[in-house]
């Protein structure tokens, strides 16, 4: 391997190794909200939540509210529900059962005919991030369905665009595996490339003998150092050519995937209709934002956020969007 090649080698390897250090603290896993009881069977009519038992004393007060809300909640009492459940979101409390209740309680004042603007988007809201602190449950899937479903259904009364927008290439690309995986995968090809260089190294061919005086010199085309390759070295050699390229297009997309996972967040459009601004605060003249959206949330700027829906870039007043834990 000549001197160049095994310098870029070495690069990709420590790039790949600093990569995955940089990622793995940066992506530690969220603390394990505390365990809590499946969601209850649903219908297409909001199902009666149930309340988890508290876990300890310190957050007892937190979970007297979330067992209280959910006995309005299945009273029909849904105003208390909101009141109480929101309340706790002010507080820092993060529970599952709380989130699934809080877009219980949005679709009952919906489906008791008392909806006030914004109520499918907040209920999309909490079903997404039931399911971010909760994954797979079946019955928030459900309802998020019917919301979104339900969303598109008026908007294509007025001729308006579906809830869901299509990632550019590159996020598309990023969001295949989370940002701890692709790291991963980096050093699996990391470790690749290491074990080539050292096949390669370990098993190259013997030189050939030094030919006697006596000899007349070889043709310079026909000139070769050592015998046949050992299959390990040719081994070794294919181990080095596929890693590096590997590598090449690996570290770029960790490295993309950990800046989405650190500087941006996912959100829920909560109004009607959110109208993107520019810079400066104006309108930007693009399509509306649908409710129920599913944004790219980024820097905030006073009372804005910069978000993302699939191409379309802007500026959104913060209190239309609910950004996801």
């Amino acid at each position: 391997m000549t001197g160049s090649l095994r310098k870029l080698a070495v690069s990709l390897f420590t790039a790949a190794l600093s990569l995955s250090a940089l990622t793995s603290p940066a992506l530690a896993d969220d603390p394990a909200a505390p365990s809590a009881p499946a969601a209850p069977a649903t219908s297409a009519a909001p199902a009666a939540p149930s309340a988890p038992a508290a876990p300890g004393s310190t957050e007892s007060d937190n979970y007297a509210s979330l067992a209280k809300a959910a006995e309005a909640l299945e009273a029909g009492q849904y105003g208390a529900a909101i009141d109480l459940l929101e309340s706790l979101d002010d507080k820092g409390f993060v529970h599952p059962s709380a989130s699934y209740d809080r877009g219980l309680a949005y679709l009952t004042r919906i489906h008791a005919s008392a909806e006030r603007p914004g109520d499918l988007g907040r209920a999309a809201a909490a079903f997404e991030e039931t399911l971010r602190l909760r994954p797979g449950d079946a019955d928030a899937e459900k309802l998020l369905d019917q919301v979104r479903a339900e969303v598109t259904r008026r908007r294509s009364r007025k001729g308006g665009d579906t809830v869901d927008a299509r990632p550019t290439l590159d996020r598309a690309i990023a969001l295949v595996m989370s940002a701890r995986a692709w790291s991963l995968v980096c050093v699996v090809a990391a470790c690749l490339l290491a074990i080539g260089i050292f096949l390669r190294r370990g098993f190259e061919p013997p030189a050939k003998p030094a030919a006697a005086e006596k000899d007349p010199p070889p043709e310079p085309e026909k000139v070769r150092t050592g015998g046949p390759a050992h299959p390990v070295h040719v081994t070794g050699t294919v181990m080095i050519v596929v890693s590096a390229i590997a590598l090449l297009f690996l570290i770029p997309c960790a490295w993309h995937a950990r800046t989405l996972h650190t500087d941006t967040r996912p959100g829920v459009v909560v109004v009607p209709e959110a109208h993107l601004l520019d810079e400066e605060g104006r309108a930007s003249g693009r399509d509306a934002v649908p409710e129920a959206a599913m944004l790219e949330v980024g820097e905030r700027r006073g009372a804005t956020l910069h978000v993302r829906w699939g191409s379309t870039e802007g500026w959104l007043p913060a209190a239309s969007v609910r950004v996801l834990p």
